[in-house]
């Protein structure tokens, strides 16, 4: 299982660059940056809050990483990957966007019932809770942050 750090959050910048002290590590060179919080709180949605307070108008979005059962951490991007029963289109899309307040991305080309969508509002949107809400639609078979991995060399 899969759950958000309440110690590390990846977040995206504006183009004003990274807050004065934000303390923050590239994730690459995918243009998000991995936060480490000083305090280890338990409540990762308390720390967002938090974090979205102090810092919230500098960048584009924050979002806790996710952590397997190993430790192993997953960034997310942002985006929201959903794969439906039935996928949406035309109209029932739109209905769909505006129920979850979400925008459109793309359709995966290999599987057509899945599609990507970022909140509109990526600032008020705590993504664990939206995603939490996709998944009691019951058109809905998975709905799953969008992540890139770390690896380290050992």
């Amino acid at each position: 299982m899969v759950v958000p750090s309440p110690e590390y959050f990846v977040v995206k910048p504006t183009a004003g660059g990274l807050p004065a002290g934000l303390p923050a590590e590239a994730a690459g060179s995918t243009g998000l940056f991995v936060v480490q919080n000083a305090a280890h709180a338990a409540d990762p949605r308390e720390e967002w809050d938090k974090l979205m307070r102090e810092y919230g108008e500098d960048l584009e979005f924050a979002v806790p990483v996710m952590v397997d059962e190993q430790g192993r951490q997953s960034l997310p991007t942002g985006k929201i990957v959903v794969q439906f029963r039935d996928p949406p289109s035309g109209e029932a899309l739109q209905q769909f966007e505006d129920s979850y307040g979400l925008r459109y991305l793309k359709t995966n080309e290999f599987r057509q019932e899945q599609l990507s969508f970022e909140a509109r509002d990526q600032k008020a949107a705590y993504q664990p809770d939206l995603i939490a809400r996709l998944g009691g639609d019951q058109n809905i078979k998975l709905a799953a942050p969008e992540t890139v991995s770390q690896y380290q060399r050992v």
